[in-house]
């Protein structure tokens, strides 16, 4: 069972308060609310990829959604389902504020994190150099062409408005990949998942998050 966390002692939550100086109360708040704020928003953006590019709030909202992940454990889960693997090579794609590299990197793996230049991104690039990240690779363009062990790519796909030639891509390149489509939520709270998606043609589902691709691994 994974241990009850103190919020308030959280890397991530520790990061979010020191970077946005907003007292830890109103930071807290905002974190639970920000899905709806999100979702109103959305009806006003200019297109799909300004509103990530220009939008601060994703900052509060994937600190709840990792300080979720950090509750349950999942991502401790990844990290040693890699280690079980034997994979070096990992690429987190649409990595947001970066947790999932930090990870790697505090674990010995060859990470690159790659995300639209936004306001999230110069996020996770501050926390990166708060938290001794410098062994963190940047990717500066899509690397997705690439061989991979492993891409970290959940809650990306759904985002897109054609998520199909990105899976192909992974199909090609990636031996394994984290994924959570059976998590994606399609309802009034969550209008940026504007895109169904099946991992099936090309991965098998092993364990948890993580799929393997049919052709590259035996």
């Amino acid at each position: 069972m994974p241990q009850k966390i103190n919020i308030s002692k959280s890397r991530l939550f520790v990061d979010l308060v020191d970077y946005t100086k907003i007292h830890p109360q109103l930071a807290m708040h905002r974190c639970e609310y920000v899905a709806i704020e999100l979702a109103i928003q959305w009806k006003n953006k200019k297109d799909v990829l300004d509103f990530y590019k220009t939008s601060d709030l994703y900052i509060f909202d994937l600190t709840n959604y990792q300080l979720m992940l950090e509750h349950s454990g999942h991502v401790k889960n990844m990290i040693e389902q890699m280690k079980g693997l034997g994979v070096k090579k990992v690429l987190e794609y649409g990595g947001g504020i970066g947790e999932f590299s930090l990870f790697c990197c505090e674990n010995g793996l060859d990470i690159t994190y790659y995300d639209l230049p936004s306001k999230t991104k110069d996020y996770a690039l501050w926390r990166f150099k708060k938290r001794g990240g410098d062994k963190i690779q940047i990717a500066e363009s899509d690397f997705l062409g690439e061989k991979w062990d492993v891409v970290n790519i959940m809650d990306v796909l759904e985002h897109l408005e054609e998520p199909e030639p990105v899976i192909k891509k992974l199909a090609e390149s990636a031996k394994y990949i984290f994924c959570n489509p059976e998590n994606v939520l399609y309802n009034v709270y969550f209008t940026q998942h504007i895109s169904k998606f099946d991992l099936t043609p090309y991965f098998e589902h092993v364990e948890g998050y993580l799929w393997k691709n049919k052709s590259l691994v035996e």
